[in-house]
């Protein structure tokens, strides 16, 4: 039976997000929510980014790229998995508690019972056995200027590095090897001689003041790629985006002060209504146009050095860990997981543990069995004999891990808005106010959603030419 074919409706162009990271993921997901239409490209082969989740081949289990902590209070964070429908893959303690381990003293316990704001950290400061009472002291006059900190006072806190404020505020040797050092190289990826001030404060007063369960431990049950990557995805597919993974970008075709196409390695163009850079910093400065990058920092940013984190993944003939997470206090690795606790499986009786180094840049570099030699060293400093020998190890290193974030580094990061009317930059390392986390990449993804909305309707308002049609 004959009949006429159909003719294929053009679409209106759409955002163009180049890069399927959480950044861009963020942004794709919010302008779906809001009806945009978007596309994102993704140079690898599979989107996530730094978050991303493969299965070991040895023993069947799913292992992260890297193990990621989360907090209650990363609220953009928790929306996002909620508007993808993954909030319940992530598991929240009921009230903070942080578990540290202490060369001399052995276990040791920080909790912060659900009392207002900050009663909640006085008292469970004063009742941190980890410190002596003099130390504790100490650590809430510290914690007088994280509760009293704001932007706009910050002052000499910009010019600071974490040490240089820790000295400042009289802080013992005692006090930064046990609590400041193990929270501020995890929270910032980088060493305390290193790592800006102002940032970790502000990060500090937002964990720990902002309420009484905002410092409460987060932790995925699943792989991140399920937790994230794969939820988002499907999410822009159902809402009409599309998500193309090993496209690799080479620049973009500027047209009377905005973006009109960006530009695929293999010659392909994509026709964009605005679009959002969502790459690695390092990858910046080689997709804007000239005029755009030599009257900012970006060149200047793009050459900061990357700081690494090493994640070793141990195997066991049992299960010896009765912790789900550790903090580790002067050792070499600063975070110990028990990947059979945080994501249990009744058919598995053997053992996962993953060990986690910050600011790697000593360790990077060493070969595989000097890690699992370490690792294993600091584990059996915990807990004695009972580790036994690993059957299986795989070692992650992720040498790009974060950027380096100095000083001066945090005064160089870029705002998401760019010269260009319809280009935004999204990314941890854009201007958020966080440190390199996954808040501040999701963050970043929104603020530019926001952006570009309102580019979009300022376009249309001030009748400007109405977007061409893509097939």
């Amino acid at each position: 039976m004959g009949g006429r074919t159909a003719r294929q409706e053009p679409r209106v162009k759409p955002v163009v997000i180049v890069g399927a990271g959480l950044s861009g993921l963020s942004a794709g997901v919010t302008l779906t929510s809001g009806h945009i239409p978007v596309l994102l490209l993704e140079q690898k082969p599979s989107p996530g980014g730094r978050a991303y989740s493969f299965t070991d081949r040895t023993t069947g289990d799913v292992v992260d790229n890297g193990q990621h902590l989360l907090i209650a209070g990363y609220e953009r964070t928790l929306q996002f998995l909620k508007t993808i429908g993954t909030l319940d893959r992530l598991s929240i303690q009921p009230r903070p508690e942080i578990l540290f381990h202490h060369p001399e003293r052995g276990f040791r316990r920080l909790r912060l019972p659900l009392l207002p704001s900050p009663l909640h950290f006085v008292w469970g400061i004063m009742t941190l056995d980890l410190l002596s009472v003099a130390d504790r002291l100490q650590l809430l006059q510290a914690g007088r200027t994280i509760a009293g900190f704001s932007d706009a006072t910050a002052g000499p806190l910009h010019d600071l590095t974490v040490r240089q404020w820790l000295d400042l505020e009289g802080q013992s040797v005692e006090c930064i090897r046990s609590f400041w050092e193990p929270l501020a190289v995890s929270i910032m990826n980088e060493r305390i001689d290193a790592a800006s001030a102002v940032v970790l404060v502000r990060s500090l007063r937002a964990a720990f003041l902002s309420g009484p369960r905002s410092a409460a431990l987060a932790v995925a049950t699943v792989g991140l790629s399920d937790l994230y990557a794969d939820a988002a995805v499907e999410f822009i597919r159902s809402g009409g985006g599309d998500v193309r993974c090993g496209v690799d970008v080479a620049g973009l075709r500027v047209q009377d002060n905005a973006v009109a196409g960006v530009l695929a390695r293999d010659g392909t163009e994509f026709p964009a209504a605005a679009v959002v850079l969502a790459v690695p910093s390092n990858r910046i400065a080689g997709l804007l146009p000239e005029s755009v990058l030599k009257i900012t920092t970006l060149a200047a940013f793009a050459e900061n050095p990357a700081a690494p984190i090493v994640s070793i993944h141990l195997w066991f003939e049992r299960d010896f860990m009765p912790h789900d997470l550790v903090g580790v206090i002067g050792r070499r690795v600063q975070w110990v997981f028990n990947r059979r606790r945080i994501a249990p499986d009744a058919q598995r009786t053997d053992g996962h543990v993953t060990s986690v180094i910050s600011a790697a840049y000593d360790f990077v570099s060493s070969s595989n069995e000097d890690l699992v030699r370490i690792a294993c060293g600091d584990l059996r400093q915990m807990y004695g004999i009972a580790v036994p020998p690993p059957i299986h190890a795989l070692v992650i290193r992720e040498k790009r891990a974060t950027f380096s974030l100095t000083p001066a580094i945090e005064r160089l990061r870029p705002d998401q808005r760019t010269t260009l009317e319809n280009l935004f930059l999204a990314g941890d390392w854009t201007s958020t106010g966080f440190p390199a986390t996954i808040e501040g990449a999701i963050v970043s993804g929104e603020r530019c959603a926001a952006l570009v909305a309102a580019s979009l309707g300022d376009q249309k308002k001030s009748g400007g030419e109405r977007p061409v049609a893509f097939l």
